[in-house]
């Protein structure tokens, strides 16, 4: 039997006793860290969702705002909306920077500068529950509580070529699921104006553009006849097709023309046109795009 000295057993004791505190200091580290990162995860999820709150809350007043001159007869709409940074949404320069304490004093500023904005009236899809209010700019501040009308195109109603942009919202808000009216080729888009005109669009095409291909659609001359553009964000996983990654700078766009005699009317009408896109040559068709989803 071998027999350590005494120094030894001393020695030893000592080394397995720092090993003991170095791993009990690693210990309180480590959890101190995840405690902190919890801390900061569930503050983080809170400021996610006030800042959605309260842009829901503005979008509700805008489309409050329009609704309540519409019954008193139409007219102009401006209302004042909060221009702080607290609110920018993903996509705008410097939120994924933001620290604790940017977002910290950012709050403190939410009621401190506001803007007068003009309203164009309520922008509204039945087929995917989408109700939005319509600000006439496509400023980063209006495109935080709706959708806007790109400048250069025309007015609601024009001949030519209107073009609403939205925000995909990571919130499922504003234009999140506009992707899903690829489905929906001959649904109804409606646009009711501050004057109280309806005007009643379905869903002719829509299409993918990235950089120089977006360009047309910007101006009013895109189209002869009245058109209505509404253009989202269109980058990453294809929501109908989990096997196609698009890059960023892509836009989704969704293409509508007025409503002519009631939706059902105006859908065999579609149908009726795009025979046009068949071809019988050697027994073989082709499928306009316009027919996806259908």
């Amino acid at each position: 039997m071998f027999l350590l000295a005494p120094w030894a057993n001393a020695h030893g004791a000592s080394f397995i006793g720092g090993i003991m505190r170095k791993n009990k200091v690693l210990k309180i580290v480590g959890i101190t860290v995840i405690v902190f990162a919890l801390i900061s995860g569930l503050f983080l999820i809170g400021v996610d969702f006030i800042k959605n709150q309260i842009r829901q809350q503005v979008k509700i007043s805008a489309i409050e705002a329009v609704e309540k001159v519409i019954d008193d007869g139409g007219g102009e709409v401006e209302i004042e909306i909060p221009v702080t940074d607290f609110l920018k949404v993903n996509g705008e320069s410097g939120e994924d920077d933001s620290t604790i304490q940017d977002l910290l004093n950012e709050m403190g500023d939410i009621s401190a500068e506001h803007e007068s904005l003009k309203l164009l009236g309520i922008l509204e899809i039945p087929c995917i529950d989408l109700k939005e209010p319509i600000w006439d700019t496509c400023s980063s501040t209006a495109l935080r509580y709706g959708v806007g009308r790109f400048p250069q195109t025309c007015g609601i109603g024009e001949e030519g070529n209107c073009m609403l942009f939205g925000h995909r919202m990571e919130s499922h808000t504003i234009f999140w699921n506009l992707q899903d009216l690829e489905n929906y080729i001959g649904e109804e888009v409606i646009v009711t104006t501050t004057d109280g005109v309806q005007h009643r669009y379905v869903i002719k095409d829509t299409v993918y553009v990235k950089d120089a291909e977006l360009d047309p659609f910007l101006r009013a001359n895109k189209y002869d006849t009245e058109h209505l553009c509404l253009a989202t964000c269109g980058y990453g996983q294809d929501p109908n097709n989990k096997n196609v990654y698009r890059p960023r700078n892509t836009e989704f766009i969704v293409i509508c023309v007025p409503e002519i005699g009631g939706k059902n009317e105006n859908r065999q009408n579609l149908q009726d046109d795009l025979q046009l896109h068949y071809c019988n040559y050697d027994c073989r068709a082709f499928r306009s795009p316009m027919l996806r989803g259908r």
